[in-house]
This record gives structure tokens, sequence and C-alpha cells, in this order.
């Protein structure tokens, strides 16, 4: 409870500070599905296999510091709690995918570790789906889990598996 406070508290003092902090953001964004929303008969695409991708962050909490890390050390977020506000420290560059009906058009909660290795895990996603010719996918199931690694880490790992597809064309 102490620290959904905490972060209740630390995303309230982050919207309300007067300066604002780019944090380097790579994006994706790909449409999303399910099979009775296709309008298409079967005939009219091929599902070429299931995909799987997967993110871990971890979180840690030490005293006025909150830090969310990439696993692989791709990026970093550190919030510093200061006598002025919060401070949002980071490296390397944040990487997000969304699912075309996630995506509003802003980045919020990049405070929320679920949220991070959420969008983490469906840029990956939306990769491999590139990589491997789909026009879309179908029918994702997203899996987050948390655990606790250490006195003070918190491990949040993401899931996310989906059929991707190719639409004929009349070529």
């Amino acid at each position: 409870m102490k620290k959904l406070l905490f972060l209740i508290a630390a995303a309230v003092s982050l919207a309300s500070c007067g300066t604002q902090v780019i944090v380097p953001k790579a994006l994706n964004t790909v449409n999303s599905v399910s099979l009775d929303e296709l309008n298409l008969e079967r005939e009219d695409y091929d599902i070429l296999n299931t995909i799987t991708a997967e993110a871990v962050v971890i979180y840690r909490e030490r005293g006025s510091k909150i830090e969310i890390i990439d696993q692989n050390n791709e990026f970093s977020l550190s919030y510093t709690k200061s006598k002025t506000g919060w401070r949002l420290e980071h490296s390397g560059i944040l990487k997000l995918g969304y699912l075309s009906n996630d995506y509003r058009g802003e980045i919020v909660n990049i405070i929320q570790p679920e949220e991070v290795v959420r969008r983490l895990a469906m840029y990956r996603l939306i990769n491999v789906a590139k990589t491997n010719g789909a026009d879309g996918i179908i029918e994702p199931i997203v899996s987050t889990n948390v655990e606790q690694s250490g006195k003070d880490d918190i491990l949040y790992k993401t899931t996310v598996e989906a059929k991707i597809i190719k639409l004929h064309t009349n070529n």
C-alpha cells in the first residue's frame, strides 16, 4: 500500500513539474482485430503462424529514488525526489509498442513499470510480425507476471502472443 501511495504521489508530482524532460522513445503501432471483426472470408487471408515476444523490467525503490530498468540494459528511467519535486534521468531509448486501439497520440504512465514492460513487449512483438511479413495480428494474448527479486527489486515480465496474418491481394 505504501508503494502504491508513493507511485500515485510521484505521478502527480511529475505531472505538475514545470520543466519537461524528453525521453528518447521509439514507437510502433499495429492494427489488432478479433477474427469476428475481420469481416473477411477464410480464403481472403492466411494465418502465417503464432509469434511471441517478451520483456522484463526491474522496478527498484530505494529511499527517494525509483528506477525502472530493462533487463537487457537497453534503457533505464530514474526518478529522484528533491526539494523542488521529482527529477527524471534516463539512458538508452525507451521502446514502446501499441495496438492501434491502445494508442491515443500521447505517452502516459512511464513511471508505472507494468505499463513500460507491456509496451516494450508489444514493441518487440510488432517487430517480429514485421520481420515475418505480416499484414496484421489477431487475437493477441498479453500476460504480465510480477515477482519479488531481492529486497528492493521487483521483476515485471510481460509475454505477448498473437497470430500473424497475411492478406491475399488481387495481384
